[in-house]
This record gives C-alpha cells, structure tokens and sequence, in this order.
C-alpha cells in the first residue's frame, strides 16, 4: 500500500493489447507512482498526447459535517474527530509540457489473474506512445 497518483485517459487514447470484456481504459482509475512523489493527485492523458495535472487546494470541513465528529463517543482528543476535517476542491488543470520520462499505469480488474499494467513513454511533454507489460 502506499501513496500513488491517479492517471485518467481521454476517449480517444489507445492502449495496445488492451483485453476483451473489460471496462473500456478511458472508463479505468489507472494508478502510477511513477511521475513524480505520488501525493494522491489526478493526471489525465489527452487525446492529443498531451500530459495534464490536477491543480486542487483544501478548505476546512467543519465538525458538524464530519463523518465521527459529532458522535458522543468521539471527543476532539480522539484521532477520529479529524477524519473527514478537509475538502479537496478542483482548481484547474495544467499541462506538463516539460516531462520527461516513463511511468506505469496500473489497474487490478475483476476476472483477471493479474494486473493490466502499462509503460508509458513521455518525450518533452509529448505522449510517445504505450507499451503493455502484464
């Protein structure tokens, strides 16, 4: 287990080797750790090749609207009381034209024996292209 990032493809990306009867790929959550320090955040892939990153602040969530918060067996000392205490809000998007790199995607599927797991080849910002690994 572990942080990880979540990459989201547009309608129009193709990944090769793709398996039958699954959940179409631009429909999938995929998982990478690999573009930078994995923080939780979003990555899209565009149909153009292009490589997008969530921009996103917090705001404050206050007691009343916690999941433990307001129960009477919860008190603010409890590590509970926090749960729930921030709201990540959608700011944008920015293209990230200077990467460089490869990376992994990532997603367990129902029915399968393994995981679908693809590399991913960026050159200047651009999207060179995929290669399917399992």
């Amino acid at each position: 287990m572990g942080l990880f990032d979540t990459v989201e493809l547009y309608d129009d990306v193709h990944l090769p080797e793709y398996p039958e009867g699954i959940t179409p790929a631009e429909d999938v959550d995929w998982q990478t750790k690999g573009i930078d320090r994995p923080i939780m955040t979003t990555f899209r892939i565009t149909a153009d090749g292009r490589l997008l990153e969530e921009e996103w602040h917090t705001e404050a969530v206050p007691p009343e609207d916690r999941p433990y918060a307001s129960r009477d067996d919860v008190d603010e000392d409890d590590f509970r009381y926090m749960a729930g205490s921030r709201n990540r809000v959608h700011d944008g998007w920015i293209e990230r034209d200077d990467y460089h790199g490869r990376f992994k995607l990532k997603h367990s599927f129902e029915g399968l024996e393994t995981l679908v797991t693809y590399q991913v080849t960026f050159t200047h910002g651009q999207l060179e292209g995929f290669e399917r690994l399992q």
